[in-house]
């Protein structure tokens, strides 16, 4: 604790002044440090999407991660993500595959159209941007199936990966 070297009597009101004031001083340097305030809520990584965009970027950026947990999250049929309530039983193996087909691709959303007669479901098309190994480049308009399901928010429920072209020749071959 820090000590005042002035010459005033002990029962000198500048005495105490300056034991309180220390006092005080100290509890906020400690409130500081301790974060002093009210938690931020902040969504984790496997927060519910709460659009159907929003649950493809996730889908998407747990692609680029190759974190086939994540997507599992974001991915699953209208009883929930597959990661939670376990159906399809083959998910990882679907995901596995699925990660092949679209790693490695930029991509963006480029419409969002809804399926009729139900508010529940939505189309929403990305353009992915793909490269042969021989470094053909081409654009693929792939649409994923979205769906709300529930608590869980949106959920990619489809995804029509012929569109997004084989693993090796997204492109296709080169024409001769």
């Amino acid at each position: 604790m820090l000590e005042a070297s002035f010459n005033f009597p002990a029962s000198s009101p500048y005495i105490v002044e300056a034991r309180v004031t220390q006092r005080w001083i100290s509890f906020l340097l400690l409130a500081a440090a301790c974060g002093g305030g009210k938690p931020v809520s902040q969504a984790g990584p496997d927060a519910a999407a709460t659009t159907p965009d929003a649950a493809v970027r996730s889908f998407m950026q747990a692609v680029a991660d190759s974190n086939i947990t994540r997507m599992g999250h974001f991915w699953g049929t209208g009883k929930g993500p597959a990661a939670v309530v376990n159906q399809p039983a083959d998910h990882q193996q679907r995901l596995t595959v699925t990660q092949s087909y679209l790693r490695g691709s930029t991509y963006r959303v480029v419409r969002m159209d809804p399926v009729s007669n139900s508010q529940d479901r939505m189309t929403v098309t990305v353009d992915l941007d793909r490269r042969n190994p021989d470094g053909q480049v081409c654009v693929k308009q792939v649409p994923f199936g979205v769906i709300r399901a529930g608590k869980y928010g949106w959920i990619v429920s489809s995804i029509d990966l012929n569109q997004a072209g084989a693993p090796a020749r997204p492109c296709g071959a080169q024409p001769s």
